[in-house]
Formats: structure tokens, C-alpha cells, sequence
């Protein structure tokens, strides 16, 4: 009898460990046929058997009804879940054959859903949760790479991008400086802002060097984008380097003295030295050479107009030269006291101030009808150089009485917007 016991419960622990097994093969055919309730049900009862519960194969089939819910059901939980338990099936088997068949495409899934929830927290303007989704995927990235199971999930630049953007908009500096720079090394041209916020970075730390280079990085990817000129100004100056920038700028102008293009970027860098702004693009104090800068900014539009009288930008420059200039003597005016409104300093301030207007007036006009001209085509700066100009089309005309013309440009910069 003990013989025939011991026999029988040989058998009936055989049957058990083929019964649990049998519930993976179910679960697996239930996952095929989308049944995922079921699947789930199969897989959990495998998962709390002692003789499948340490089986690589249990581990992978779990990770792949996870992943199918996931992303059935856009749940970054569920995919992290499902991550969680290819890695355990891959730890107790590392050489499994059925992870290189079958683990490549819902690996992939579970990446892909953890980074949208990511992008999703993103657009929430939820900085802290859309860099944890963010660093989350790139794990899932990193580990399956690792494993050399056939296939790999590529490097997203965009992703890298927006999670040091997270990072950033979170205060995690360290984190957005490291997925900041790896996206820059990538040369992701996406978002002029990596290199803006990038730029910065290298500031904060003192990296004069990197600085520099990102700045000029930005500036090379997107010409049209005036905070790079800007950044660039800034650097010259809070560097006080200043004068090897205009040694820089004046010594390509020669090299290139017909360039439009070359001339024009001289003009408007040199203008640009003539009238700082601070970081948050207010008016800095002048320069003590700023005269001398504003003529050499004056002579090199009145030059690049010489090549091609139709340039919008240049005439608009040229108009916001005289303009802004008119603009300083007007607060000199605004700052005399009632007394001195009719005094010789106050009509000679207000010569001073008709007498630019009148001089920036035609430059904007032709602006004005350059950019008309090609209003269907206007890039982003291009449109936010063409509504500058308006607005201080606008502006001369209101102070001329001319009221026909001030409601003209309305009518362009509503159409503008």
C-alpha cells in the first residue's frame, strides 16, 4: 500500500506541473485570439504554481498579455508591468529561443506606450511626471539593446530632445544638460529651443567654449531664428569680447564685400552691439562706442541696399535704425518737465524726433511692399520681422494725422495674424 501511495502521488504531482503548464500553453493561445481576460486568468494561475513560476516561458507570455492590454488600453502601468516581467523571463533564461522570436515587436510596443504617456504628460505641462515616462523608456531602450536578441529599438533624437526639455522645465539640470547634449550630438533639428536652452546650460556651468559652439550650432541649423544672434551678442558681451567679434564680423564683410547675405548679417550683429538687450529682451545700456557701431551698422545697410534695393529685411533694419533713434530722443523729450515742453532743448528734441521718423518712413514702406509681395511664402521670421514693421508703420502714420493709411496697416497686420 505505501508503494502504491507513493506511486500515486508521483502521478498526481506529474499531472499538476503538466496542468500548469498547460495553462501558459492556454494562456498563450488565448493572447493569439485577443481573449486577454482569459489569458490573464491562465497566465496568474501558472505565475502561483511552484513549478512554473521560476519558468522563463510563464515570464515571457505574462509580458506579452501586459503588453497587449497596455496598449490596447494606453496604459504606461501595464506596459511597465509587462517590461518588468520580460526582464525576470530573460534573467532566468538569458539564451531563451522564444525571446529572439517573440519578444522583439511587443518590446517595442511597451517602449512606444511608455514614452507617449510621457508625451502626454508633456503637453499637461506636467514636467515631472513626463520625465519620469520619458527616462522610463529609454531604460526599456537601453536594456533590450543590450540583450543582442536580433533587432534593436532605434535611438528617437526627438524623444532625447523633449526629455532633457522635460528635464529642464522640471529644474532637473543634471538630467536635462545630460539628454540636452546627446540630443545636440545627435544634430536634432527639430527645435531651435535645444540649442537656446542648451546654450544656456553651458553658460551656467562657465563652459565659454561650449557656449560658443552651441550658439553657433543654432545659428547654423536656423539662420532665421533671432534669439541666436542674440545669444550670440550676449556672449560677446558678457564675456567682454566684443571687440574680437566686430574684428571677426568686419574681417568676413571684407572677405565677401559683395555678398548680400555676408553684408547684411554684419549690419544687423553690428546693430545688435549698438543696442543690447538683457535676458529678458529689454533695452540694456548703450555702449560707449555705440555712435561709431550704429555708423557702421548704418553704412553696411545703406551697402547691402546698393546690391539689391528690394531687400525687405535690410530696409526694414535701416528703417528700425532711424526709428529706434528717434524712439531715444522722444524720451528725452517725455522726460522734460511742463516748464520745458516749449523751451529751444524741447523743439530741438522734437526736430530730432520728425526728422527720423521722416528718414525711417520710406525704408518701412518699402519693407512694406517687399514683404507684400511675397505674403503667401513668409516664413516665421520673416512674418515676425513684416508685423514689426507695420507696427511701426503704423505708429509714424497715427503721429502724422494720417488716418486713412493707419487703418490700411490694420487691416494688413489682422490679416497677418
Amino acid at each position: 500500500m505505501k508503494k502504491l501511495l507513493v506511486s500515486l502521488l508521483f502521478c498526481t504531482a506529474g499531472v499538476s506541473v503538466m496542468a500548469q503548464r498547460a495553462k501558459v500553453s492556454s494562456a498563450d493561445e488565448n493572447l493569439k485570439k485577443q481573449d486577454l481576460e482569459k489569458a490573464k486568468a491562465d497566465i496568474d494561475a501558472a505565475l502561483q504554481h511552484e513549478k512554473t513560476k521560476n519558468d522563463a516561458k510563464t515570464w515571457l507570455v505574462n509580458g506579452k498579455i501586459l503588453e497587449a492590454m497596455g496598449t490596447k488600453q494606453k496604459s504606461a502601468n501595464l506596459a511597465l508591468e509587462a517590461y518588468a516581467s520580460f526582464k525576470k523571463a530573460l534573467e532566468i533564461d538569458p539564451k531563451m529561443k522564444e525571446a529572439i522570436l517573440e519578444m522583439s515587436g511587443p518590446m517595442f510596443n511597451v517602449y512606444a506606450t511608455v514614452a507617449n504617456a510621457g508625451y502626454g504628460f508633456l503637453n499637461e505641462q506636467k514636467w515631472d511626471s513626463s520625465l519620469v515616462d520619458f527616462k522610463h523608456a529609454f531604460e526599456i531602450a537601453e536594456f533590450y539593446n543590450s540583450k543582442n536578441l536580433g533587432t534593436t529599438i532605434p535611438t528617437d533624437t526627438a524623444l532625447t530632445f523633449y526629455t532633457g526639455y522635460a528635464a529642464n522645465q522640471a529644474n532637473k539640470k543634471d538630467d536635462a544638460f545630460t539628454y540636452l547634449k546627446k540630443a545636440a550630438d545627435l544634430q536634432f533639428k527639430g527645435e531651435p529651443a535645444l540649442y537656446v536652452v542648451l546654450g544656456q546650460l553651458y553658460e551656467e556651468k562657465g563652459d565659454q567654449a561650449n557656449w560658443l559652439k552651441t550658439i553657433e550650432q543654432g545659428k547654423a541649423l536656423f539662420p532665421k531664428d533671432k534669439r541666436f544672434n542674440d545669444m550670440e551678442m550676449a556672449f560677446y558681451s558678457k564675456t567682454g569680447k566684443t571687440n574680437e567679434l566686430l574684428s571677426m564680423l568686419e574681417k568676413k564683410m571684407a572677405d565677401n564685400p559683395n555678398d548680400e547675405a555676408a553684408v547684411l548679417d554684419y549690419a544687423i550683429r553690428v546693430d545688435n552691439l549698438a543696442n543690447p538687450r538683457d535676458e529678458k529682451g529689454n533695452d540694456a545700456p548703450k555702449p560707449a562706442n555705440y555712435e561709431e557701431l550704429i555708423g557702421k551698422a548704418e553704412a553696411a545697410y545703406k551697402k547691402v541696399l546698393e546690391l539689391n534695393a528690394n531687400d525687405a529685411t535690410a530696409n526694414f533694419q535701416l528703417g528700425a535704425l532711424y526709428f529706434n533713434k528717434a524712439v531715444v530722443f522722444n524720451k528725452q523729450l517725455n522726460e522734460l518737465d511742463s516748464k520745458q515742453q516749449t523751451s529751444p532743448k524741447a523743439k530741438e528734441l522734437q526736430g530730432k524726433v520728425e526728422g527720423l521718423m521722416n528718414q525711417a518712413l520710406p525704408f518701412f514702406e518699402k519693407a512694406d511692399a517687399s514683404f507684400t509681395a511675397k505674403a503667401s511664402s513668409l516664413d516665421a521670421g520673416d512674418k515676425q520681422t513684416y508685423e514689426s514693421c507695420l507696427y511701426a508703420l503704423q505708429k509714424i502714420y497715427a503721429i502724422k494725422n494720417q488716418t486713412a493709411k493707419v487703418e490700411e496697416v490694420k487691416k494688413k497686420l489682422d490679416a497677418l495674424k
